[in-house]
């Protein structure tokens, strides 16, 4: 197997919600120091039933995962809580053990905000690129959600929809019509197809106007709670 230690597959075919938006989210794991091995070798262990999806692998080596969990960061969470091995030279992952306790939440969130702050700009200097911006606004939101949830829910919620599932804090200013149409605005960006056209500039400028609020109390509450 070369310098290929395991695979394994996490995100929403490890959760068991696989639906037609799904890729096959791939963490491959290698020898430190030795670089990736040719992708074909790690698609090899793809089960036959998930080859149809487009695979996006991640690579890591042994120390930086060792670190990661050490650390309690979020990624780490996520692989913990959701990671399956397709392929094993020996079982890295659960070596690990459970990750040390995620404190980045209030410092993560207001990187995601920073990317935020700069999409309205750039919706005004190029209106014609709203929908990339929207599909923007739906990678952020979901990411400062998931860091959230590490906070307020009894675990960190990784699923799509995690601004939908705080608890203890108002609900999201959206509704998930409007979500999914910025999640498909992302996903045709990534995949070359035709972003839904209720996605114009009014529609953009009214969500993040609504969301933008919202975000400053969440943050403002997670600093509470340090």
């Amino acid at each position: 197997m070369g310098d290929l230690i395991g695979v394994y597959v996490f995100g929403s075919v490890a959760r068991g919600e696989r639906d037609e938006r799904s890729d096959l989210d791939l963490l491959a794991v290698v020898e430190d120091g030795k670089g990736k091995v040719d992708e074909r070798e790690v698609l090899a262990f793809v089960p036959r039933d998930c080859r149809e999806l487009e695979a996006s692998i991640s690579w890591y080596g042994r120390k930086r995962l060792r670190q990661m969990f050490a650390n309690g960061e979020l990624f780490a969470w996520h692989l913990h809580g959701e990671a399956k091995p397709i392929f094993e030279f020996e079982p890295v992952l659960a070596s690990f053990g459970q990750p040390s306790r995620y404190v980045d939440a209030v410092e993560d969130i207001a990187s995601f905000r920073k990317v935020l702050s700069g999409i309205p700009e750039q919706i005004q200097m190029a209106p014609d690129n709203a929908s990339y911006e929207l599909g923007l606004v739906y990678v952020c939101l979901r990411n400062i959600c998931m860091s959230a949830s590490a906070v307020l829910n009894d675990k960190p919620d990784f699923s799509r929809y995690s601004p939908f599932n705080l608890r203890g804090f108002k609900h999201v200013p959206l509704s998930v019509g409007e979500y999914d149409a910025a999640m498909a605005c992302r996903m045709a960006g990534q995949r070359g197809m035709a972003p839904p056209s209720v996605m114009d500039l009014p529609s953009a400028n009214s969500i993040f106007s609504r969301i933008e609020p919202w975000l400053s109390d969440l943050q403002e509450q997670l600093e509470n709670r340090k």
